[in-house]
């Protein structure tokens, strides 16, 4: 076959060389500075309509496991909300706008003023923390709280009408999704000074860090029969939300995240991504801080379909250094291996910025992965 060689190619192929040195250093973390490069000239997935995910797989077998919540050892430090019982109290109501599966959503959510200023007022966001007992002493005081009891039931109670929005009702794992699509889709904001914020506060300032939409997520999740946990990366700065699985294998191709007595599955909070999908920096960041929350029992049953798509996302990733290796020092590529890297390209982009299962499949069938390699999601 003939390497590309007018000019106008030529300059293309220059942006795909750079695409491809960027996802060589991971895939799964290149996507906005994919689209940049690539603008008009990739052809876009056809990802409508979205195709049916499988029924079944033996990718890999997950159950919730057994509640058994370690102990951890409550801090003296940390201090209950204190909040004025006046008959007088006002409320202040934030309306949230997001979408799960392309369907547009909205939540207006109850905020009473007196727990706000409760909670911007406590102590606890001046303690000097000492280690992981102290912080998941502070995380825990703050999830668990008595005075946070109502603003969680107001707060689900109004997320409980959208599970049935139009006479629909959302299954347990569907209800997942969208509850943390909704979390997800609350504008972020990287503060790194201080001690995080109530969950609350999140609500009523409409914006939060990952550790503290982390814990708003964990908190709806784990009032309602959910098992999980927190997930703190301090080291990067980063946190999630966890939901407990048991693995049949004892080499899973993703990561796992353990307590030292129960395996979680990370839940990403700063950005729409799918449930158990995960970027570059959390696979080789160092063992996070797990606390586990509440008594729940319910798991997510479409892992083993995410595993999947998170299967494709490595095989282009290393499709992609193939190409980086076979272009040379000329960084030429014949136009059949370039077609196939822009459509690995598009593939990866849209993947990691979707919370819709079908799409993703669509997506990834959408490229050219089952000419060249085994596909997982592709059969």
């Amino acid at each position: 076959m003939m390497c590309m060689r007018n000019p106008s190619v030529t300059c293309l192929l220059c942006a795909l060389i750079t695409v491809v040195l960027l996802c060589s250093a991971g895939c799964l973390h290149a996507p906005g500075n994919i689209a940049g490069t690539l603008t008009g000239n990739a052809p876009t997935p056809d990802i409508s309509p979205a195709a049916p995910a499988p029924t079944g797989t033996s990718y890999v077998l997950v159950e919730t496991l057994a509640p058994d919540t370690p102990a951890i050892p409550e801090s003296p430090t940390c201090q209950p909300l204190v909040v004025p019982q006046e008959t007088g109290d006002t409320i202040q109501e934030n309306t949230f706008n997001f979408q799960y599966r392309s369907v547009p959503y909205s939540v207006t959510i109850p905020v009473n003023t007196s727990l706000y200023q409760a909670a911007r007022n406590s102590p606890n966001k001046n303690l000097n923390l000492s280690g992981t007992n102290d912080t998941a002493a502070l995380y825990r005081q703050m999830m668990n709280d008595p005075a946070m009891d109502p603003f969680f039931n107001d707060l689900i109670r109004e997320l409980s009408k959208d599970r049935y929005k139009g006479g629909n009702n959302l299954t347990d794992d569907e209800y997942l999704e969208m509850v943390t699509s909704f979390v997800q889709q609350i504008p972020a904001e990287n503060r790194t000074a201080g001690n995080p914020r109530y969950p609350v506060e999140v609500i009523a300032d409409g914006k939060g860090t990952s550790d503290e939409k982390a814990m708003l997520l964990t908190g709806i999740l784990s009032r309602q029969g959910y098992d999980t946990a927190l997930l703190l990366f301090p080291g990067i700065n980063r946190a999630g939300s966890g939901i407990g699985i048991r693995l049949a294998t004892n080499h899973p191709s993703f990561r796992v995240f353990s307590d030292g007595r129960r395996d979680y599955l990370f839940i990403e909070t700063s950005t729409t991504r799918l449930i158990g999908i995960y970027d570059d920096q959390i696979d080789t960041a160092p063992d996070p801080v797990v606390i586990p929350f509440g008594n729940g029992t319910l798991g997510y049953s479409h892992i083993n379909f995410v595993m999947g798509i998170f299967a494709d996302l490595r095989t282009m990733e290393n499709q992609l250094k193939m190409y980086d290796e076979e272009a040379g020092p000329a960084r030429q590529l014949t136009a059949y291996d370039y077609e196939a890297a822009v459509s690995y390209v598009n593939a990866c982009e849209f993947v990691m910025s979707t919370n819709d299962r079908d799409a993703a499949y669509s997506a990834i069938r959408a490229s050219q992965l089952s000419r060249h390699s085994a596909c997982v999601t592709c059969g």
